[in-house]
């Protein structure tokens, strides 16, 4: 005989599908929703590099450093490494090498100063070596030092400076005095809302200070002297008697690194027309090249990659060598 379904049954089986539809439902709509737990491609290079992501990096709106006599004149734009050749077409690539992570833009217009505006420019790069890394590279050593901190510059219609991991540019369209004291106090509204963590870079201070020229620090992030291996490199430039010439250290993962790019550096020099001098130095295992009538000297400090770069005379080279193998010492690098 067949079994007769109760009503129990019947109605656990009516809010067992119910259940099922509703469940079906919501995952439908969801498909359709972002997740901001959900990583995307560019946040997770991030965490690989150890650069704060793109849903993690503090959301930062312009117009919240706007000062008055400056108003929005476009819509804020976001850029990610992905779009960022759209709006800086040629310059994009020293970004991207160095870190970039977002670029926030914004035209402003000045209230009193018919067809007058400012743009913009946030970049967030992660790290504050990063930020300086693309300020020093660009920076125009004939202007006029601002106070928006240790590495910040102005020209007629422009001002340029480093905060943390933020690297900023405002540029006006014209050359007005107006204008720029509205940049000069978006700036400091910028430099004083804006929390960091990170404010000095250790490796400047490894440079030894004498017949060194001030204002000179760079930091190449790739290619450096156009050797594909030389990436993260410090330079400073000095002066000795006539002679100018580059200073440079780079911190290494450990001494044999250190050590093997000192050999892949003069190997490099040698293959393309370098040719190897004896030097008189007491730096063990420093090797001197001559080459296209200059001296390059590479050596190591535990794990720290150092040298004289285009150096115009042998004794200047070895000169700043040592001064900064003393200093690394001292440092107790």
């Amino acid at each position: 005989m067949a079994r007769t379904v109760s009503k129990t049954e019947t109605y656990l089986a009516y809010a067992i599908l119910i259940v099922l539809v509703i469940i079906g439902g919501v995952i439908y709509l969801r498909q359709f929703q972002y997740n901001p737990a959900i990583l995307t491609p560019a946040d997770i290079q991030a965490k690989i590099s150890g650069q704060p992501t793109l849903s993690t990096s503090p959301s930062l709106k312009i117009i919240q450093y706007t000062p008055e006599g400056l108003k929005p004149l476009t819509p804020s734009e976001t850029f990610g490494p992905e779009n960022l050749s759209e709006k800086i077409n040629g310059k994009a690539e020293l970004y991207l090498s160095a870190g970039f992570v977002r670029l926030i833009s914004q035209r402003l217009a000045a209230e009193k100063e018919s067809g007058a505006w400012v743009e913009v420019f946030v970049y967030n790069m992660g790290a504050i070596q990063n930020s300086f890394a693309v300020y020093s590279l660009q920076h125009r050593f004939d202007a006029e030092k601002v106070d928006l901190g240790k590495f910040a510059y102005k020209t007629e219609n422009a001002v340029f400076f480093v905060h943390g991991p933020y690297y900023v540019e405002i540029i006006a369209s014209a050359v007005q005095e107006r204008l720029a004291e509205l940049m000069l106090s978006l700036g400091k509204n910028f430099v004083r809302q804006t929390k960091i963590s990170e404010t000095a870079i250790s490796e400047l201070a490894l440079f030894p200070s004498r017949y060194r020229n001030e204002q000179s620090f760079t930091l190449i992030p790739s290619d450096g002297f156009g050797f594909h291996r030389f990436n993260s490199i410090f330079t400073a430039q000095y002066t000795v008697g006539e002679t100018e010439l580059t200073a440079f250290l780079s911190q290494r993962n450990s001494p044999a690194e250190a050590a093997e790019l000192v050999e892949a550096y003069a190997l490099f020099l040698l293959a393309n027309g370098g040719t190897e001098v004896k030097s008189s130095i007491d730096i063990p295992g420093a090797r001197l090249v001559e080459i296209m009538d200059t001296f390059e000297l590479i050596f190591n400090h535990d794990r720290i990659l150092a040298g004289v770069h285009e150096a115009g005379t042998k004794d200047a080279a070895e000169k700043i060598a040592v001064m900064l193998k003393q200093k690394l010492a001292e440092a107790g690098r």
